[in-house]
């Protein structure tokens, strides 16, 4: 029989996982379940297994003790089944539901099913020596024709009164004695209710494995023959007991201290007033706290020249300062190039590092490293090093913790080489817009200078059509000159822009009413003004902001008066603005598009504008690190709200 290579479920025959029921109480006394540990998928049950199966309802005592049967008839062992609750014929019958074929198994003789009187009573009193002689020979006979002896029993019987639980413990304790010298295995069934809590307790002690609740548990509280027989019993208990609380006690330290490191990593990166560079440095403090070494560091790789320059670093170090380079084969970076993980050194004539420029000259005994891979950017290197010797390998905790931070680090390294090439990609578009706008500035105004000559010269002469071609060409060199106005305005929203202070947004709209005095009076607009708070802005800025939405809530108002309202809400760190009017609204399809520059929805002829007004607004807010966006609905107004940060409050 060959138990060792086989899963816990191979060689049982029931599932590791719990079922949908709902835990029940623990079956030990006092202990918590915790301390019941879970065998997992990778632990192996050997021909000499005792387990002991703690229930509390026939379906949880059925849900193991069929299965153990069905499995060890598959696998050519003869089974005994001892029943003393249960009568020999439901659990006949419980096994054909099952799917195992009874009749003919107990034709051949792999099956046997007895009673507690055939077995444990045979004698008419329970005695622990005449059942494991008994067992012993089962063992040999069932050996010699099969793969080995599989048995399980219900314990009830000795709950009559009429066995002594001491007994019936010596007897497992001797099972546990005369198991590993056969090709037996063993399954207990102790109905939890029926027992004392301290018999159920000593059950505990003298199996190695447990059956609760479904699933197989190596049995933390089990106690060896020798121990449990031993003269020194108590002493040995007292050491278990004291060792393993030492052990739980040292787990704990360092379950917690993982966690505080942990808790410290997300307090530093999660920072929103600190930069990458301060952040940066205060993981360097605590992977070096962390990890016992001395020195941290980043550091850029040069695949032209193959070398690594050192980009940032904890501290002061004389030859790992900012800037210094060294060629990488000499480096322990170079073993992180060809793997994803982190890497540990701490014995350099192990690593193939010995004799490098890392190793001989910058004297570092201890590294711990992993190598970041950008898209578009050089690849860096995360390291900590030492030049004092590591007793000990770097554990699996300080590993996986040392990837939690280089990942943060590659994902600010690729957030920061994105927002660079956004920002050299704007410039550019910057440079080009206003290049473009300049540039058409001087031959529109030749155009417009030669249309105003040809108009003061000529204009008597023209017929009713030529004063209406020469009409459309004085608009159309107005609306260019318009146009170029907006583009030259859009494209230097950053470069021209005032610096972002702490503003009031009261006297901003006051501005903008009154810059808007004449339209408002023209089409009897009636605008009303919540409360204006105090933010980060540049006034100038913000000042077109409102004029372009105070201005499209008018021009769009349809036939009816507009009414615009102007309002504010908190939120977090920021503030939402939003100017709400009871014009023609917006179709949803069309709210992305109103903030495309020179993208209209209306042509000329039904309403004037350059169609760059909303961009800006668009762009002057992005600017603020804010958002804008509009809710409408055709024919029922429409709402533009945008973001601001709110002033900090001072202490």
């Amino acid at each position: 029989m060959s138990y060792p290579t086989q899963r816990v479920d191979d060689s049982l025959g029931f599932e590791r996982e719990r079922s949908t029921r709902q835990p029940t109480a623990n079956p030990i006394a006092d202990p918590k379940p915790q301390q019941l540990e879970s065998c997992g998928q990778h632990e192996h049950h050997g021909s000499h297994d005792h387990l002991a199966l703690i229930y509390e309802s026939a379906d949880e005592q059925f849900e193991t003790a069929l299965p153990f049967i069905k499995r060890g008839l598959e696998r050519g062992e003869k089974c005994l089944y001892i029943v003393d609750e249960t009568d020999r014929d439901e659990i006949l019958g419980r096994l054909r539901e099952a799917g195992v074929e009874t009749d003919t198994a107990r034709e051949t003789g792999a099956l046997t099913v007895w009673t507690a009187e055939e077995s444990y009573l045979r004698n008419g009193a329970f005695d622990a020596d005449d059942m494991v002689d008994l067992l012993t020979g089962l063992i040999d006979d069932a050996t010699s024709e099969y793969d080995g002896l599989r048995i399980t029993g219900e314990m009830s019987w000795a709950t009559d009164g009429g066995c002594p639980h001491t007994e019936l413990i010596d007897y497992e304790n001797k099972l546990n004695r005369l198991l590993p010298e056969t090709d037996m295995i063993a399954l207990c069934q102790y109905h939890r209710a029926q027992f004392p809590a301290d018999t159920i307790q000593k059950v505990l002690k003298t199996h190695p494995h447990i059956v609760y609740d479904d699933i197989a548990c190596k049995n933390f509280y089990y106690t060896p023959p020798e121990e449990f027989f031993g003269p020194e019993q108590l002493k040995r208990e007292n050491d278990r007991m004291m060792g393993t609380l030492l052990d739980r006690t040292k787990a704990n330290n360092r379950l917690h201290e993982n966690q505080q490191y942990l808790e410290r990593q997300n307090q530093i990166t999660g920072d929103p007033n600190r930069s990458f560079e301060e952040k940066l440095q205060s993981l360097f403090e605590l992977g070096c706290d962390r990890f016992d070494l001395e020195f941290g560091a980043l550091s850029r790789i040069d695949p032209t020249t193959e070398t690594i320059e050192i980009e940032a670093a904890s501290d002061d170090h004389e030859q790992l300062s900012p800037g210094t380079a060294i060629p990488l084969a000499e480096t322990y970076c170079k073993l992180t190039t060809d793997t994803e993980t982190t890497i540990g050194v701490t014995t350099p004539q192990n690593a193939g590092v010995e004799g490098t420029i890392a190793h001989e000259t910058v004297g570092v005994e201890a590294y711990l490293g992993a190598r970041i891979e950008l898209e578009n950017s050089a690849d860096r290197t995360f390291f900590f090093v030492s030049s004092d010797p590591r007793e000990q390998p770097f554990t699996d905790a300080e590993r996986t913790f040392h990837e939690l931070m280089t990942q943060w680090v590659a994902y600010e390294l690729d957030q920061r080489q994105r927002e660079h090439a956004l920002e050299e990609s704007n410039e550019r578009l910057e440079q080009f817009a206003y290049a473009a706008s300049h540039d058409l500035q001087e031959p529109l105004r030749m155009v417009t200078s030669y249309l105003q000559l040809l108009e003061s010269r000529y204009g008597d002469e023209f017929d009713d059509d030529g004063e209406e071609f020469l009409a459309y060409a004085v608009n159309g060199a107005d609306r260019m000159r318009g146009m170029i106005d907006g583009l030259l305005t859009y494209s230097r929203v950053e470069t021209r822009g005032n610096p972002i202070e702490p503003i009031d947004l009261g006297p901003v709209i006051d501005d903008v009413r009154e810059d808007l005095q004449l339209c408002i009076e023209e089409r009897g607009a009636k605008i009303s003004t919540g409360h204006l708070p105090r933010v980060e802005g540049d006034a100038s800025q913000l000042r077109q902001v409102f004029q372009n939405l105070l201005s499209n809530a008018i021009t769009y108002s349809g036939e009816q008066e507009p009414q615009i309202e102007i309002d504010s809400r908190r939120r977090g760190g920021e503030w939402v603005l939003s100017v709400t009017d009871n014009g023609i609204g917006i179709d949803h399809d069309d709210q992305e598009r109103v903030f495309t520059v020179f993208d209209r929805l209306h042509s000329r002829h039904e309403y004037e504008g350059t169609g760059i007004g909303l961009a800006l607004c668009q762009r002057i807010v992005e600017r603020h690190g804010g958002e804008i966006w509009v809710e409408s609905e055709p024919g029922d107004g429409a709402t533009f709200s945008f973001t601001l940060p709110a002033v900090a409050r001072t202490a």
